[in-house]
């Protein structure tokens, strides 16, 4: 038992931050005219503030980056076209643009 709980472990982090980041994108499209927005982007925000409880799920999602960008980069990749590699580092300069230049003040700054 003790083996499947170390292989879920980390999905269960990185599913933990694909939900926080998925109720952060719902509170900037809802705004805070709707109380389901004003819901969601205090909720979010609340969450974001504790880097206790976010911490294991962005080291987790930053691995699995880490590993998709090395198999990309690899003779082994599976898509033939560059745009791979272009998306991953998109995303990463999004997600450092966002934690030094978009985003609000957080604990620990």
């Amino acid at each position: 038992m003790w083996l499947v709980r170390l292989a879920l472990r980390p999905l269960g982090y990185l599913m933990f931050v694909v939900a926080l980041f998925a109720l952060s994108a719902a509170a900037k499209m809802l705004g805070s005219r709707d109380e389901l927005g004003f819901f969601c982007r205090r909720l979010s925000g609340m969450l974001w503030r504790y880097p206790e409880v976010t911490r294991r799920g962005v080291q987790a999602a930053w691995f699995l980056w880490a590993a998709l960008l090395a198999v990309a980069l690899s003779p082994i990749d599976p898509i033939a076209s560059s745009w791979d590699e272009v998306a991953l580092a998109a995303v990463a300069l999004a997600v450092v643009w966002h934690q030094h230049f978009g985003g609000g003040q957080r604990a620990g700054r």
